[in-house]
């Protein structure tokens, strides 16, 4: 047993081994899944973006959060309105209708916010309802800013986009960018200050910053130069930082308010009762009851044994010809009253022998005489008599 587990162990090292010349020697293969993280290298993630945004926005100041403006804006921060942009890149499971409603209030004040998201939901669909925009789904492959002082060539999307804007009053927005003569960079005064809304955000990921065969790169400078507040406050949900955990954690929020803490300590002592009462009852010893025995073959065989070391044929003869006449009546169903001839049909019915072996078993049977002597030869001939007539009683004594 223990070469077993030492073989096993063997086995075990050689297939880790494989794994890990496998992983050094071959490339993993590309990530495409458009994560839009602005610490992940993959063609669709946001870490050239992230380390180049403070190149083109020199003399302003950024600060990243990894909050919601919500959770932000509730910790009582001061904020300059009038010299702050505040910056979203596909972060919509972060941009709920609390933090819309928020930011709003701040771009009415002054404020200005960019947002640029595949998908309009939860708070950024809010802010269309707002502006009065709608999204609909047209593919488009190729954009285009419309002042051509932020850039001049077209620019081709690997990826169909299907997200247009839809705009209600013309009048009340400033197109910046089209992806064939539909908006998909919009701007949009709202109070004193201004939302810009993008549909593209995939031309700020590392593969369009790096693809010098396209220069898509010229997006993201174009994108850059409309943030032209001092201050920028950039939403990252991504960004590493202890803001979330040290300070805006969801206990933080319960323990808060006095209703919300009781259903914390409530739901905390249930579950404590219930891993104690349900670990015991799990844990619970059930005695094991072993089951009854059947000895009857046993004790065939011990019989049979005796008879055998007694030599007595006459008496095993006897003991056959009862239990094959017992299997006959209960198996076959056929009465043993009268071994007469309508016996030997309803018996030759139920067997495949033929006439002459039928009626030398009941003639057997009929003859037994207990205090006659029989020899071993006999009891030879009945048992293969019993073998053509395929009686087989042994199964009543299992």
């Amino acid at each position: 047993m223990k070469s077993e587990y030492i073989k096993y162990g063997i086995y075990f090292i050689l297939a880790a081994l494989f794994v890990m010349l496998v992983q050094l020697y071959f490339p993993n293969p590309i990530n495409w899944d458009k994560n839009f993280d602005t610490q992940n290298k993959d063609p669709y993630g946001l870490y050239v973006f992230n380390k180049e945004l403070p190149q083109l926005l020199q003399n302003q100041e950024i600060t990243k959060t990894a909050l919601s403006p919500y959770e932000f804006f509730e910790d009582g921060k001061k904020i300059n309105d009038a010299q702050t942009t505040f910056l979203l890149i596909e972060n919509a499971r972060y941009f709920d209708p609390m933090s819309a409603k928020k930011v709003l209030e701040k771009v009415k004040n002054g404020a200005d916010l960019v947002i640029s998201n595949e998908y309009f939901n939860s708070g950024n669909g809010l802010v269309l309802d707002t502006l009065q925009l709608k999204i609909y789904n047209v593919l488009q492959s190729k954009i285009h800013f419309v002042n051509n002082n932020l850039a001049q060539d077209t620019l081709t999307i690997k990826d169909n986009y299907s997200n247009i804007f839809l705009v209600k009053k013309p009048e009340n927005h400033l197109a910046i960018a089209k992806m064939n003569h539909e908006l998909a960079f919009v701007a949009t005064k709202f109070g004193k200050g201004t939302i810009y809304l993008n549909t593209t955000p995939i031309l700020l990921t590392n593969y369009y910053l790096l693809n010098k065969k396209e220069q898509s790169s010229s997006f993201t400078e174009g994108f850059a130069s409309i943030i032209q507040k001092k201050n920028v406050i950039w939403f990252d949900p991504h960004y590493q930082s202890n803001e979330r955990d040290n300070d805006q954690s969801i206990f933080r929020v319960l323990f808060k308010h006095q209703t919300l803490r009781f259903a914390w300590y409530t739901l905390i002592f249930g579950l404590l009762l219930f891993i104690i009462f349900y670990g015991k009852r799990k844990q619970r010893i059930v005695p094991i009851i072993e089951p009854v025995k059947n000895t009857t073959v046993e004790y065939v065989e011990t019989v049979g044994n005796l008879y055998y070391q007694e030599n007595d044929i006459t008496q095993l003869l006897n003991k056959q010809i009862q239990y094959a006449l017992y299997f006959i009546r209960n198996d076959w169903k056929i009465p043993t009253q009268n071994l007469d001839n309508d016996f030997k049909e309803r018996l030759q019915q139920k067997t495949v022998a033929l006439t002459n072996e039928i009626d030398e078993f009941v003639h057997f049977v009929k003859s037994f005489n207990n205090n006659q002597t029989y020899t071993q030869q006999q009891l030879i001939q009945f048992n293969q008599l019993m073998e053509k007539l395929n009686i087989n009683y042994g199964k009543f004594r299992k």
